[in-house]
């Protein structure tokens, strides 16, 4: 959904946007003693900078911008570290892609690295700092702060999932029909289940870690809510397996229903080439310069008419193909 402008934060928010010497920065979102860190596209520089005003591990910074599926919850003396993989709808390709961002959470402080400008992630921070909930949500912390990131990262993910079941069921009635095979749409479908299941896999196994260690960090009151995610990432990881057996179902009987079709087809063409054949090997033999029964330059055949061996030609053609229609109609093959 869209929000405001970072700098829309009320009167006691403040912000700064120091930037380093290389490319990069920093740009600082507050609210009573609770910061927000939002670092894109970081340089050396400002991880030297970070890692000296909040004491962050080099390793952990390293990680941020390494394309890996981080599955761990690492935490440190000050703050807890994790690798989160936001995924965006890319509308050009028709592809789901994922982002990566690095989040540091420190006891008055939220820290999210990531490369470049990120509309995904960008998104995900306007809708935590819309001016309805900034208080609520700054007020509560830095571990609530993250919670509804989380939170808004899992309902961008549900969207993509439901129209996924939503595609499926757009093809279903095409799936089964006898017209024309679906292969591409399904195909085009499967790839997007994949990289679901790819994007939120490990979610799963970092949420899960992290409403474990949450309550020793950040008190008591936050387990409950994060609970929350790891219910969502469950339930989400469940609909993408239906979704994963349902495109599978499609994909046999897809493939079931044109190898029918490509059988019937076969048998059509078996029968007319059964057909021409009688015409063609007499053809052939007719054509050769030797005398024959019923040829020209032999004793034609005239006692059906001076038709005769044309006649008996094409019964014969019709008599080799009614055979064949009967043998593939006896195996079930026509």
């Amino acid at each position: 959904m869209d929000g405001p402008d970072k700098q829309t934060l009320d009167q006691d928010s403040v912000i700064n946007e120091p930037t380093d010497s290389g490319n990069g920065g920093i740009e600082i979102l507050q609210h009573g003693d609770v910061k927000w860190l939002d670092v894109s596209d970081p340089s050396a520089a400002t991880f030297k900078q970070l890692a000296a005003d909040y004491h962050l591990d080099p390793l952990h910074l390293e990680e941020c911008t390494q394309k890996v599926q981080h599955t761990e919850v690492d935490r440190n003396s000050d703050y807890i570290f994790l690798v989160l993989r936001p995924p965006v709808f890319d509308s050009r390709s028709g592809r789901v892609l994922a982002e990566q961002v690095g989040i540091f959470l420190g006891h008055n402080y939220l820290i999210t690295v990531h490369e470049g400008e990120s509309a995904g992630i960008e998104n995900l921070i306007r809708n935590c700092i819309h001016p309805n909930k900034v208080t609520e949500n700054f007020a509560k912390g830095s571990a609530f702060l993250l919670y509804i990131f989380i939170g808004y990262m899992l309902a961008g993910i549900s969207n993509m999932v439901e129209q996924i079941q939503a595609d499926l069921d757009d093809i279903e009635d095409q799936v089964f029909d006898d017209v024309s095979s679906d292969a591409e749409n399904i195909s085009r479908i499967r790839q997007k289940i994949v990289k679901m299941r790819r994007i939120i896999g490990p979610k799963r196994l970092v949420l899960h870690d992290l409403a474990d260690q949450i309550g020793l960090f950040a008190g008591q009151d936050m387990p409950k809510y994060y609970v929350n995610n790891t219910k969502s990432v469950n339930r989400l990881w469940e609909m993408v397996d239906e979704a994963k057996e349902t495109v599978e179902i499609y994909k046999d009987a897809d493939f079931t229903t044109s190898t029918e079709q490509t059988n019937k087809t076969l048998a059509v063409l078996t029968l007319v080439f059964t057909f021409t054949i009688p015409v063609t090997v007499l053809g052939t033999l007719y054509g050769m310069n030797i005398l024959l029964p019923g040829s020209i330059n032999g004793r034609p055949w005239t006692f059906w008419g001076q038709y005769t061996t044309l006649g008996l030609a094409i019964g014969l053609s019709v008599i080799a193909a009614v055979v064949m229609y009967l043998y593939l109609r006896k195996k079930k093959w026509l």
